[in-house]
């Protein structure tokens, strides 16, 4: 089936085709609006030239019926293009705020740290309430400002002269505006960005702030960005205030010279009085749109920086490879080649020349120590990094060859990070996917080892895990974490250090989760630091500063990597010869040099009994 995914620019694009027509509609109404707002001008001149030398009573009748009409008319159009405005905004956003949201999820794989503090949702909120506001319908006047001068100039050549002068004065105030608020307004909305940024991160962390007394410093560093932030909004305003004031200012005393220039003329004998009044109104309405544009400049100026930004912001983003057939889900092998992995937002390479290659069936434990890259690895695994160099295959076919949704069905992931959404234990455990039935999201539990967990809430699968799940112990969202990942049954299941908040009824739970899961002919990989993670796994990848140190069955690379390992496993010591409890661990199986490296990659044979490995459970725990 045919499948050409749209890239977020183009959707950008095509949100701007959608309203251009409806846009076209609002300028045709403009149009008439401005030519009716002539009518009190006429009017007025026909008054003092027809009506008052005439006397007629009926002329005057005829003539206001006919205005009132004419402004029935003018209201019923301004409020159309009030409501077409509106809608427009509307329509706008409706079609960017889906492709915005996913922007938003995609900004932190992206551009890594830096894009905390740009926030595409609302930046088109900021679009579409300028859009639904007057600033839009200030705009679309500005082509017709040049036929009132054309007037005015008919009326009388120093009327147009005159008027021109003040249009180019208000003009150069509107330059000088834009230029003095553009850095302001700017520096403002970063500072803002930076301090929303720190108070999300407050909320987030509350826990451990309250408990290490971190409130105060927090409070006066977030207080120092926020004094800065309102610093800089306050020079804004005033700096929007004065020139408004200036702008209003000089408006008021062009209209008063035009009138004074009118009744100059009409002494003259060159200017009849209607003219004079008609004159001034003119003038007004010409000024007008030029006088709002100053007086909106600044919520002008955030629409508009917030429209660049979206621009920018999608034409970065990468554009989905379109497929000429949409590809099947795998179900063979996961093969890595020379991998490099460079985080988003940074220059260097935290994996380098990685390869290796698992089959279904098989479990693949990652181990190395801190910072040997084995996160970043699985990020790229499951295409929440990019691949700076080499190539991820699944079933021989680039994992980019796969739509998002594909892919998405296809791998299960439990980060390291375990973070619910807020919404009851089932719609986490279905990814919140609306055709998910109760029998699958059970199958999944099952198969996590929570189900009976689960049931032991009052509300059961109906439980609200809150926000970030925090109403959850860290086992607890860990145990919900892995049932999420193995539901729909993916092909691929990735766990990063899955049983670092679980209990030994978790970690057994744990284990025969992923024996089943290698009897399902799927793969599963799993990054370790404690040895029962690892226990049911088949091979073994040692990571070390970003290379491969070793890859093959995990007894050989087990017994490479520790030789001690590999000795005769000695008989379980009596008591009396058994280490203080406060002592340094010094079990023959687990290599001392390990511990000293801080490599945390301490393993167990999987060759002994039962007794033996709830032996080696109890000295992990220790170690």
């Amino acid at each position: 089936m045919k499948n050409t995914p749209r890239s977020a620019a183009d959707q950008l694009q095509a949100a701007i085709q959608a309203v251009r027509k409806p846009l076209c509609g609002v300028s045709a109404i403009s149009s008439i609006g401005n030519i009716l707002m002539l009518t009190g001008p006429v009017f007025m001149m026909l008054i003092y030239n027809k009506v008052l030398t005439s006397k007629s009573i009926p002329t005057l009748v005829a003539l206001s019926l006919l205005v009132l009409v004419l402004y029935v008319f003018y209201g019923f159009l301004e409020g159309l293009r009030s409501r077409l405005m509106a809608r427009v905004g509307i329509a706008f956003d409706h079609r960017l705020a889906p492709t915005l949201f996913s922007a938003t999820l995609k900004l932190p794989l992206q551009f890594g740290p830096y894009a905390r503090e740009h926030d595409p949702l609302q930046d088109l909120a900021a679009v579409r309430n300028y859009l639904m506001g007057p600033g839009p319908v200030t705009i679309l006047d500005l082509p017709w400002v040049p036929l009132y001068y054309c007037l005015l100039f008919a009326m009388h050549p120093l009327l147009g002269v005159a008027a021109v002068g003040g249009a180019v004065f208000l003009l150069i105030v509107s330059f000088i505006n834009q230029r003095v608020m553009r850095n302001s307004s700017s520096t403002a909305n970063r500072l803002h960005a930076q301090t929303s940024v720190l108070l999300l991160d407050a909320r987030r962390n509350a826990e451990a702030a309250a408990a290490m007394s971190m409130g105060d410093d927090l409070c006066k560093r977030w207080g120092e960005g926020y004094v800065s932030s309102i610093s800089h909004a306050r020079d804004l305003a005033d700096q929007a205030s004065l020139f408004s004031a200036i702008s209003k200012t000089a408006r008021l005393t062009l209209q008063s010279a035009m009138l004074a220039l009118g009744a100059l003329l009409v002494i003259e004998g060159e200017l009849s009085a209607g003219a004079m009044l008609a004159s001034s109104i003119i003038l007004a309405r010409a000024l007008s749109p030029i006088d709002q544009i100053i007086g909106h400049w600044r919520a002008t100026s955030h629409s508009f920086q917030a429209f660049r930004r979206l621009r920018m912001l999608t034409a970065r983003l990468p554009k989905a490879v379109a497929q000429s057939h949409s590809m099947p889900k795998p179900h063979r092998t996961l093969s890595v080649r020379d991998m490099v992995i460079v985080p988003p937002g940074t220059n260097n390479a935290t994996v380098s020349g990685v390869s290796f290659e698992v089959e279904a069936g098989d479990a693949l434990g990652i181990i190395g120590p801190s910072g040997a890259g084995k996160s970043s690895l699985i990020r790229a695994l499951v295409g929440a990094w990019p691949v700076a160099r080499g190539e991820v295959r699944y079933d021989d076919a680039l994992i980019s060859h796969y739509s998002s949704d594909a892919i998405g069905n296809a791998i299960g992931h439990l980060p390291q990070s375990i973070e619910l959404f807020d919404g009851t234990i089932g719609e986490n455990i279905a990814r919140f996917r609306k055709g998910a039935t109760t029998d699958q999201i059970v199958e999944a539990a099952r198969l996590a080892g929570v189900h009976d967990m689960i049931l032991s809430f009052p509300r059961g699968y109906d439980t609200p895990v809150g926000e970030g799940g925090t109403i959850l112990s860290g086992g607890q969202r860990q145990r919900i974490g892995l049932a999420r990942a193995v539901f729909g049954n993916p092909f691929v299941v990735v766990l990063d250090e899955p049983n670092s908040n679980l209990d030994p009824l978790g970690e057994q739970s744990l284990n025969e989760a992923v024996q089943r899961l290698r009897q399902n002919g799927q793969i599963v990989i799993i990054v370790a630091h404690r040895p029962s993670a690892i226990f049911a796994c088949n091979k073994i990848l040692s990571l070390r500063k970003g290379r491969a140190e070793m890859f093959g069955p995990k007894q050989q690379v087990l017994t490479a990597l520790f030789p001690r390992l590999g000795q005769p496993h000695k008989p379980a010591p009596t008591p009396e010869s058994q280490p203080a409890i406060n002592a340094p661990a010094n079990d023959a199986r687990i290599p001392s040099s390990a511990l000293k490296n801080g490599t945390d990659t301490v393993v167990t044979s999987l060759d002994q009994s039962r007794v033996r490995r709830q032996q080696e459970a109890s000295a992990d725990c220790a170690v």
